[in-house]
């Protein structure tokens, strides 16, 4: 059986009783369930009900209370409680409980883990094997390496050298990298490092020299370094082997080199050690100090996918829930399966590598990116040419279902010359279209001549049967019947003189280029399989040819073009469809071959410039390309009847580096976050592919949210200015009652990996009770985000839920006993606690989205958008702000400009009292995201899980500002993410260049009235609103973006994106402006630094990288 995030083959019984309540689920909160957490059978069909995975949830759960000797009525009733608790979704557990609870494969409930590393040989490795045998199990893992002696100590067992915590952070990286996880969570790696450590400055600095891919990290703050930083002194270093001092360094150009690498690349975080040491996240003083928290590619690799070949750039940009295709048969398991990819992250720019295997494999990464060989898994700039082998994939891997071509399809245009042109374009995917694509780029032409759109096709005479049918196809699609032409040289011409049959072929990605620069059409890796196969059999057919050399022993399909891109693109999808092949380089001097006649009359001798290359499919995968694939009608016939009847060779997928080396160019990178496999197949080859929680070594936590948005009274409670009549605080506690109560049978219920880690588990029960839908209320109630009253509310809500939880535990102590450690804690003389941790503020990612709410803490990224899907438009609008508008008479046009931007902004005509509440992400300023953190972190006895953004504009000195706020107002920790690290000359080359061309620019003029949609992404400074404007013949005429407050850095900086990018639009061209569009996308796709926001492919690592985002999206 195969259990993974996809797939399972049964559906467990769940059968829901009569007069249960049903839920009631938005369509994102449906298509997040049915992507991620719904069973599926062996097709990846849901055979699960969001409520029958409620009731999965709630059996398992509740079926441990047996064991606290309650009746069967009792314990049906609590299961019913559960259930209403989970389908109300006034409570959502963390994802891996929702994931795997009920499955009954082992795979556990918890969020995260953390791990001792002792400082020797053997506790090194044992606590690698236990990383391993948690992230099979489907968990995250934290560790802190300051336990681990210096770079340069000596080692006195064995007479050597001690490498220091950093190179063992890299054995742990590759470690990691090896296991196959069975869940659907991937098992994330933190790493921390004490400031007083003496190899602090190299872990400062490790994540951006490479080798540690793996980690987030964060360096361990302690109250003497900050004193030490705001005195201007130097701390000492301490030896954590013998304890000694043994420096110093200047504390505050340590913490100048922290806040600078985290201004580039957003790591290192901070976690404030001292004060998590000395706050309820510490419960017993006497087990010691908490140790840890739990917290690439270029954009044109393609990626093994349930949805064909996705660009990696692409996945990223669409923000939409996807599988990757794991082979489980490399990683030493059976068959295969599909993983879903969870985190997406765009790491701005970053200098490139390349490999090239024997067969002509090509992957472009980060020097530090691992790939899987026979020795393990090795970073691209160790692999060794010529020895080290990489693995391609060997199993068929998925192909989309959507039949639905990826544009919209108009069969009735009306001309420039005011004549109206009907045609019969396909709507849909078949393997005629693919057959035709297939003959288009192998022999055929695209002519994008403004005045002369042409579409063309040559047959020999042998192909005389295939031209007729391809005529048919075609002269049904185009309207009209065009009869081929028999040219001098007796090839045969089908040639089609229309603009709107070649940019119907154009938006399938067909380009009007030289033989030398052919590509596959770019929606070809994304079409359904019979689509595919007959792609494949067209360009064969034309471009290829069959061997069967007896005498010699050779047997081969081969295809032959100029291009190599082409080539390797091909090489791509037969691996896909499980067919290996090799690629070589044929070329040769140039010769002439042949003289001709022009149309002047004249003599011309024509010279090949003897470049060819060629696709070569031999051994075993013949007879899979003959299955799958193979050539039109009967061609090759007799040959392949031949191979059939003889035995072939069978090879491994295993291919040798043929070379590795440094492009010395920087690109755009990305890398995925795949649950249970940590792995994925990047251009065919399988390769490797990220903290809220202190705990002590050894412990794990499980965590889950309550929605704030359901406990807001009536529209009258909603307008008093006593809180107590605003919230239904009876409900609230009765929620927390339950919640608690469902978390701390997690502990009993989860099926741990390790025994050390159940007992370590056991000692003190934590567990993680948040909030979200923060942002949400407060538009409810009518309270700025940034605003002192938001605060304090913010801090009464937690304390109510910090004190409703510790009730909670003191009731379920008196039935189920306090946690074992109780008499040595911090509560030793208050009532027992079953728990000795209850709160915490997690990330709350994609449950929100189940709950149909706002993320944790986190404030609204946009307050109305439409969307254009499947042929519709539709439009959101906040629906407190709807209410708002109705309430203050604002009018439609405002309504409108609010759609169209997402924001208030400079809007005139908007009451004050609107303005202030309905704030976004983007309006608001470090300083009172920080504040907002610390009002939270007030009463939780676990941290506050917020990411700080910047924009692009902010300086060091901002950074350092925020990190010593946040230090002064007791957050226990802090993560700053900067708008579009390390991309700064990337932009100012490209405005540079468009000034100087200005003067020689003709710019259309835009036209009084432009139709257009407006589209939302999610970015790291808040939800951007993307406005596309087309001119009346389908092509894009202007972009508008808008992410805040006209005068604002960031508004200004999407002001001026939208301002380049119309202006290219606009200028006067033989290029259209779809093209032009998609040089735009290719320049802006992957602008971004170290951290995403979003969910799935919804995450994005810039503003320049969401606006690219949905630039491709509309193309």
């Amino acid at each position: 059986m195969v259990k993974n995030n996809m797939v399972v083959k049964k559906k467990t019984k769940n059968s829901i009783p009569r007069g249960w309540p049903a839920g009631k689920w938005s369509q994102q909160a449906k298509r997040v369930l049915g992507e991620r957490y719904l069973v599926k059978n062996e097709k990846g069909e849901v055979i699960e009900r969001p409520e029958e995975m409620c009731y999965r949830v709630a059996k398992a759960i509740g079926q441990v209370e047996k064991d606290f000797n309650i009746s069967s009525q009792e314990l049906e009733k609590v299961v019913r409680q559960f259930y209403k608790l989970l389908v109300s979704r006034d409570f959502v557990p963390n994802s891996p409980t929702l994931m795997n609870a009920g499955l009954g494969d082992g795979l556990q409930y918890s969020a995260c883990f953390v791990l001792p590393i002792e400082d020797s040989i053997e506790g090194i490795f044992e606590a690698v094997k236990r990383a391993a045998l948690i992230h099979k199990s489907g968990g995250g893992t934290g560790f802190s390496f300051s336990r681990l002696r210096p770079k340069g100590s000596i080692v006195r067992s064995t007479s050597g050298v001690a490498s220091g915590p950093v190179s063992f952070m890299r054995v742990f990286n590759s470690a990691t990298n090896e296991i196959k996880q069975g869940g659907r969570r991937r098992g994330a790696n933190m790493g921390i490092l004490r400031v007083d450590h003496p190899d602090i400055l190299e872990f400062i600095e490790c994540k951006s020299k490479g080798g540690i891919t793996n980690f987030n990290i964060s360096v361990a703050i302690t109250d003497e370094f900050m004193k030490a930083v705001e005195k201007k002194r130097k701390y000492n270093l301490i030896d954590p082997h013998t304890g000694k001092k043994v420096g110093k360094l200047d504390a505050s150009e340590v913490f100048r080199q922290i806040v600078e690498q985290a201004w580039k690349t957003g790591d290192p975080g901070l976690f404030f050690i001292d004060k998590a040491n000395f706050s309820p996240a510490n419960p017993v003083l006497s087990m010691g100090p908490l140790e840890s928290t739990n917290p690439c590619l270029v954009s044109s690799t393609l990626v093994a996918t349930d949805r064909g070949l996705l660009s990696i750039g692409q996945i990223v940009r669409k923000k939409e829930p996807v599988a990757v295709f794991v082979d489980n048969q490399v990683l030493g398991k059976e068959d295969f399966s599909y993983e879903a990819v969870n985190s997406f992250w765009e790491r701005g720019e970053k200098e490139v590598w390349q490999l090239v295997t024997e067969s002509g494999v090509v992957v472009k990464a980060t020097a530090d990116h691992q790939f899987f060989t026979p020795r393990g898994w090795v970073a691209l700039s160790e692999l060794k040419a010529g020895e080290d082998q990489v693995y391609l994939q060997a199993q068929e891997g998925g192909f989309s279902e959507n039949k639905k071509l990826p544009f919209e399809i108009k069969n009735e245009v009306q001309g420039d010359n005011g004549r109206v042109y009907r045609f019969n374009f396909p709507r849909k995917w078949s393997y005629e279209l693919g057959l035709v694509l297939g003959l288009l780029v192998g022999d055929g032409w695209l002519r994008d001549d403004k005045d002369n759109g042409r579409v063309g096709f040559a047959f020999g005479e042998k192909n005389k049967l295939l031209m007729e049918e391809i005529a048919g196809i075609i002269n049904q699609w185009y309207g009209r019947k065009v009869k081929p032409v028999k040219r001098e040289n007796g090839v045969w011409h089908l040639s089609y003189h229309s603009a709107y049959l070649k940019d119907f072929f154009k938006k399938l990605g067909v380009k009007p280029v030289k033989a030398a620069e052919k590509e596959v059409p770019a929606a070809i890796f994304g079409a359904p399989k019979e689509t595919v196969a007959g792609f494949l059999q067209g360009l064969f057919t034309a471009d290829g040819t069959i061997a069967n050399q007896k005498e010699k022993g050779n047997k081969y399909i081969r295809l032959t073009s100029k291009s190599p891109k082409l080539l390797r693109q091909v090489q791509l999808l037969l691996l896909n469809l499980g067919i290996f092949s090799k690629i070589y380089d044929r070329s040769r001097s140039p010769r002439w071959t042949f003289t001709y006649q022009n149309i002047k009359g004249e003599k011309r001798d024509y010279l090949t410039d003897g470049i060819c290359f060629e696709i070569n499919i031999s051994r075993q995968n013949l007879i899979t390309f003959i299955k799958k694939v193979g050539f039109w009608n009967k061609v090759h016939s007799e040959q392949i009847e031949a191979i059939k009847k003889q035995g072939v060779y069978r090879r491994d997928f295993k291919d040798k580096v043929f070379l590795v080396e440094n492009t010395g160019q920087k690109e755009k990178v990305y890398d995925l976050s795949v649950p249970g496999a940590n792995a994925f197949f990047a251009n065919g080859v399988l390769i490797h592919n990220c903290g809220e929680q202190p705990l002590y070594p050894n412990e794990s936590c499980n965590l889950g949210s309550i929605n704030l948005l359901h406990f807001i009274k009536s529209e009258r409670g909603r307008k008093s200015k006593d809180l107590n009549k605003r919230i239904n605080w009876e409900k609230l506690a009765k929620t927390i009652y339950l919640a608690v109560r469902f978390l701390d049978d997690v502990i009993e219920a989860n099926p741990y990996p390790i025994e050390e880690i159940r007992k370590a588990t056991g000692l003190n029960r934590r567990i993680g009770l948040g909030i979200m839908g923060w942002s949400d209320l407060l538009f409810s109630l009518e309270i700025p985000y940034d605003s002192k009253e938001a605060r304090e509310l913010g801090r009464k809500i937690m304390k109510f839920v910090h004190d409703e939880a510790h009730l909670a535990s003191q009731n379920l102590a008196k039935d189920r006993g306090p946690f074992l450690n109780f008499g040595k804690s911090i509560y030793k003389d208050e009532a027992p606690l079953r728990n000795a941790t209850l709160t915490t503020v997690a990330p709350t990612g994609s449950i929100s989205i189940i709950a149909d709410c706002s993320s944790g803490v986190e404030p609204a990224f946009a307050l109305a958008f439409k969307h254009k899907a499947n042929g519709r438009e539709l439009t959101f609008i906040n629906p407190y702000f709807k209410q708002a508008a109705q309430k203050y008479g604002l009018t439609e046009g405002i309504i409108q400009e609010v759609i169209r931007k997402g924001t208030l902004g400079n809007l005139k005509g908007i009451p004050e009292k609107v303005r202030k509440v309905f704030v976004t992400a983007h309006e608001i300023s470090y300083r009172d995201h920080i504040l907002m953190q610390a009002a939270f972190q007030k009463w939780t006895d676990n941290a506050v899980s917020k990411t700080i953004n910047f924009p692009n504009s902010a300086k060091i000195e901002d950074v350092k500002k925020a990190y010593l706020l946040s230090y002064k107002t007791s957050c226990l920790g802090i993560t700053v993410f900067r708008d579009g690290c390390k991309k700064e000359q990337v932009l100012y080359s490209g405005v540079k260049e468009k000034q100087e061309e200005k003067p020689a620019l003709v710019i259309k003029p835009r036209p009084r009235r432009a139709v257009g949609a407006t589209y939302r992404v999610e970015t790291p400074v808040g939800t951007a609103f993307i406005t596309i404007n087309q001119n009346g013949d389908d092509e894009p005429l202007e972009v508008f973006v808008n992410v805040g407050k006209v005068g604002s850095d960031i508004a200004a900086d999407a002001e001026a994106i939208g301002r380049l990018i119309s202006l290219n639009l606009r200028i006067a061209s033989n290029t259209v402006p779809r093209e032009v569009l998609k040089q735009i996308v290719d320049q802006l796709g992957g602008i971004g630094g170290s951290q995403s926001i979003g969910f799935g492919r919804e995450k994005v690592r810039s503003l320049a990288d969401g606006i690219a985002k949905v630039l491709r999206e509309f193309l």
